[in-house]
């Protein structure tokens, strides 16, 4: 029997609160994921918030509002500081650098990354921290930063394991993140390659019963859904 695969609550635990929210994130850890993923964007006011989309519904992108117009607007939305304090420190954070250029808020310099990982040095332990994003500049840039950090460039569908692989390798990424829609058809071959390539494989967006048994039974290291409960029992039954 391969190893089992750890189970990563997609922004918390969407299938039973609000993503991206402390009420998510808690009931993730209440179903036992071994870590949780989540999106760091940034106020205009330069607070790093947890937020999946640009914006809110009706109201104006989160980087043109200060933090303290988005609280009263969306109390719900969390810092980074406050998920890191709420989040037990045995589980593993997944944090996501939303940073792309064709969303507002983009930033050029990648200054983001550098203002995450300074508040998670300062109020966390960065040995429990996967740093992912689509924008391989800002993977780089983790990979200047902290050589040290467990660093993962995300892949969009449609992109070959191959293709994916060569781009973790330019920029230093220690893992490679497909999503399901790219390896279901044969995901003993894709875990194969990314492993014989020396990375780690964290998959996204498994989120039925036979999808985690099948990346499980390939040899998946991570596996990210929306629902933990599931994954966690198809997981624990093999």
């Amino acid at each position: 029997m391969t190893p089992s695969p750890l189970v990563y609550a997609h922004r918390g635990d969407r299938v039973r609160a609000a993503d991206n929210t402390l009420e998510a994130f808690s009931l993730a850890v209440d179903a036992g994921a071994d870590g949780i993923e989540l999106d760091v964007r940034r106020t205009a006011d330069g607070e790093l918030i947890l937020a999946h989309d640009p914006a809110h519904d009706g109201l104006p992108p989160f980087c043109e509002m200060t933090f303290d117009e988005l609280r009263e607007a969306v109390p719900s939305v969390p810092t980074l500081d406050e998920m890191l304090g709420a989040v037990p420190p045995n589980v593993f954070l997944n944090v996501e650098i939303k940073n792309s250029p064709l969303e507002a808020g983009f930033d050029p310099s990648r200054a983001i990354v550098d203002q995450t990982l300074a508040a998670i040095a300062q109020g966390d332990d960065l040995s429990r921290i996967l740093l992912s994003s689509f924008d391989a500049a800002s993977v780089q840039r983790a990979t200047e930063l902290a050589p040290d950090l467990l660093v993962g460039l995300l892949v969009v569908s449609g992109l070959s394991i191959d293709a994916a692989i060569d781009g973790a390798r330019q920029v230093g990424a220690a893992a490679v993140h497909p999503p399901m829609s790219s390896v279901r058809a044969d995901p003993f071959d894709a875990v194969a390659r990314v492993h014989g390539a020396g990375h780690a494989i964290v998959v996204w967006g498994a989120n039925s019963p036979a999808d985690v048994r099948l990346l499980a039974d390939a040899g998946a290291d991570v596996v990210i859904t929306d629902d933990p409960s599931m994954a966690r029992a198809v997981i624990d039954q093999r």
